[in-house]
């Protein structure tokens, strides 16, 4: 399903004070670490066509705000490595193919993604992934970058192609760590003339794929340097009933199964897709690493695929809850999203204006405080497991906590150890990431304020005041 444009505008982050404010849920952070996380990142499709022919100083203060701190600080970027948009009538979504033969390639190709790549190691993103959506034209059943499909006894080729790049980029000093070789391979993206490229790959093909992109990295010695990901199933529908059939015999050969979530399934759906997943293959990871596009309410009720357009806190705080659910509900460590619009007609109308939406303000809560090597400590007590978030790091706790009610509240929480309250920022309807007061002692106990309609970090200290 991914037939929209990131960043774009079709679809391109104390007792007296609770009486006076609204009720007071009590909640205990659990000494223990419950995970580590790996990285909360945006994905480069297909904004970059657009983007590349915006002025340089527009390109770099996107750069800025997707990749350094004063901006989202995200830690993870999906780069999209195209497949040369044969028969895809969006050239926007038709990114150009470094393939010119088997061993030859034009490595000028594709300026549009590699700037944006370039823009995001050079701001230090720990996390770079590399994925496709259709392997080069010539490849393909069909000769064509959609509408096809991955040819059985191709993966040979497929995975040199890709080997190749990955090697080269490092070599330029662009450490690429994961490649993702199929992205939503339950479609082709059909019928031609396409909105997109895609290339199908059928469950009994996968396998391949995978097997043979190991083989022709181990040949580069890249194989412990670079992770496979797969399948990037746009369902979890799709990827819990196709895993067992094929996923067996690589298992071994990938890092993570990452997945999209363009069924906006319920806590109850993805939890049995977690559990699955822990009973098949235990101790393999999962993550989030798509998903944009959808109308409903803070709450997360009447989430569901659509293009419409809703800048406001309501829509920033339901996709805020499936950060919370991906992090809580599946106890994944790796999230990606995508929230900044642009006019669709800037080269006719001379609009370089990027649009920061109340989306992008909550991200910034997960972006700036879900960093890799950060740990997630449960939450018992009340509802908040479902809507708080508690990250440590060796110094701080932070705190994110959403209410998506239409009412004050505060939450009385408390730690395992030793704690003094600093900072805290919220984003509401008035707010932007806004530097706000801090928890409020009571006794041994901490008391945050939750405005109606927010998130908000709350930074402590891990030491006594």
């Amino acid at each position: 399903m991914s037939t929209r444009r990131r960043l774009s505008n079709s679809c391109i982050i104390a007792s007296v004070l609770s009486l006076l404010i609204g009720p007071t849920n009590g909640a205990t952070v659990s000494s223990t670490p419950a995970q580590t996380f790996s990285g909360v990142g945006g994905s480069g499709a297909w904004w970059p066509m657009d983007l590349f022919h915006f002025p340089e100083a527009a390109r770099q203060n996107l750069s800025d705000l997707l990749f350094s701190a004063t901006g989202l600080g995200l830690s993870s970027y999906r780069w999209n490595i195209g497949g040369g948009g044969v028969n895809v009538s969006n050239p926007v979504r038709a990114p150009e193919t470094f393939y010119v033969a088997p061993g030859v390639y034009d490595w000028n190709k594709d300026a549009q993604g590699v700037y944006f790549l370039n823009a995001a190691a050079k701001r230090g993103v720990p996390s770079l992934t590399a994925f496709v959506n259709s392997a080069p034209a010539p490849m393909t059943a069909g000769k064509t970058s959609c509408n096809s499909q991955f040819v059985t006894g191709s993966g040979a080729a497929y995975g040199t192609f890709l080997a190749d790049v990955l090697s080269h980029f490092r070599g330029q000093g662009i450490n690429i760590s994961y490649i993702s070789p199929m992205n939503e391979p339950d479609s082709s993206f059909g019928p031609s003339p396409c909105g997109q490229e895609g290339m199908q790959v059928v469950p009994n093909q996968r396998a391949e794929v995978v097997r043979e992109l190991y083989k022709a990295l181990s040949a580069k010695g890249l194989q412990g340097t670079v992770g496979i990901l797969a399948d990037e199933s746009s369902s979890l529908s799709n990827a819990r009933n196709e895993y067992a059939s094929w996923l067996p015999q690589v298992i071994n050969q990938v890092a993570a199964l990452v997945h999209h979530t363009y069924d906006f399934p319920s806590d109850d759906s993805y939890a049995s897709y977690a559990s699955n997943v822990r009973s098949l293959f235990p101790g393999k990871i999962t993550w989030m690493s798509e998903v944009c596009c959808s109308l409903g309410n803070a709450d997360g009720s009447g989430r569901g695929w659509s293009q419409g357009y809703d800048p406001t806190i309501k829509n920033a705080l339901m996709f805020s809850g499936m950060v919370f659910q991906s992090f809580l509900v599946a106890n994944e460590p790796h999230y990606d999203d995508g929230l900044i619009y642009y006019d669709s007609q800037y080269a006719q109308n001379g609009n370089f204006q990027l649009y920061l939406t109340k989306h992008f303000w909550t991200f910034k809560h997960f972006g700036n405080f879900v960093k890799p090597g950060s740990q997630r400590h449960e939450i018992t007590g009340s509802d908040a497991n479902r809507s708080t978030l508690a990250v440590s790091t060796s110094t701080t706790y932070n705190i994110i906590a959403m209410n998506p009610g239409n009412s004050d509240t505060t939450l009385t929480l408390t730690f395992p150890d030793a704690t003094c309250a600093g900072q805290a920022f919220r984003t509401s309807a008035s707010e932007d990431f806004a530097t706000v007061a801090g928890a409020a002692r009571s006794g041994n106990n901490w008391v945050l304020s939750l405005r109606a309609m927010s998130l908000t970090t709350f930074v402590f200290n891990r030491r006594s005041c």
